[in-house]
């Protein structure tokens, strides 16, 4: 994989992992919000078990097959959103906040990967 593909791959990791850390400082100081943020995190550790395969990424990952599993994860985040939208309560509104949250991430992310497929096959 490219440097800067594997590099963005690394940031969109470490970006969750910060909002997961945010998110837990902030539940053990604003307790009367606490149920919120705890619906973050558990948002935040359900985007990291679908990127499972990203986490352990092989150097010689293509852009080609980064960007399909890109795309099955950002599949099933969609399905997620729609499952939160529908079921407001336990947790959902900070849960869908998570998961709207990295899901601008992961579109640029797919953009980016798309970008780099078209230049390999060119």
């Amino acid at each position: 994989m490219l440097p800067s593909l594997q590099r963005a791959v690394t940031s969109f990791y470490n970006l969750i992992y910060e909002a997961q850390a945010f998110a837990t400082a902030m539940a053990r100081i604003d307790t009367a919000e606490q149920e919120h943020y705890a619906g973050r995190i558990e948002g935040l550790n359900w985007v990291l078990d679908r990127c499972q395969e990203l986490e352990d990424m092989d150097t010689n990952l293509t852009p080609t097959s980064l960007q399909r599993i890109l795309g099955e994860v950002k599949s099933d985040l969609e399905h997620e959103l729609s499952v939160q939208r529908r079921e407001k309560g336990r947790r959902a509104d900070g849960r869908e906040e998570a998961l709207n949250f990295v899901a601008d991430y992961l579109s640029s992310l797919i953009t980016a990967t798309e970008i780099e497929s078209a230049k390999t096959t060119v």
